[in-house]
């Protein structure tokens, strides 16, 4: 199973604060500037890896899919594929945010309604996780 997940708000502190995970690499990310991974994403990978799934990120942002990695490889986590909006642009033909079943993707997990919407409308797998407001 090929699994991807959202970044900002979902994975990343974006619009809402939560608890993050501290970098399993800490010499390089006091020498690099980082985003902070939600508290739990590193056990979250390490399960989704021990079941054979392969671990993607998709983004609506434009973030380099190398600095996307830096951030992950930070905490200890190899990432399977990364899609940024750059990425999505060129490779996806029907208009959407975001189109999982272009990269192979069985499941996206996203905190966006809209695009569980528009896993409604054109077929493919979302799981909306809801974003606590109060943190």
């Amino acid at each position: 199973m090929r699994i991807a997940f959202d970044l900002d708000d979902t994975l990343l502190c974006s619009r809402y604060r939560f608890p993050t995970e501290l970098p399993t690499r800490s010499f390089f990310a006091r020498v690099i500037s980082y985003e902070q991974l939600r508290e739990g994403t590193k056990e979250l990978f390490e399960f989704c890896k021990a079941q054979g799934w392969q671990t993607w990120i998709y983004t609506t942002s434009y973030r380099t899919p190398g600095y996307i990695r830096r951030i992950f490889w930070l905490y200890g986590i190899r990432l399977d594929g990364v899609i940024n909006q750059s990425i999505h642009e060129r490779k996806v033909s029907v208009r959407s945010s975001k189109y999982p079943p272009t990269f192979g993707i069985d499941v996206l997990i996203d905190d966006s309604k809209g695009v569980e919407m528009e896993g409604q409308k054109y077929s493919f797998k979302v799981c909306c996780i809801k974003v606590n407001e109060e943190s």
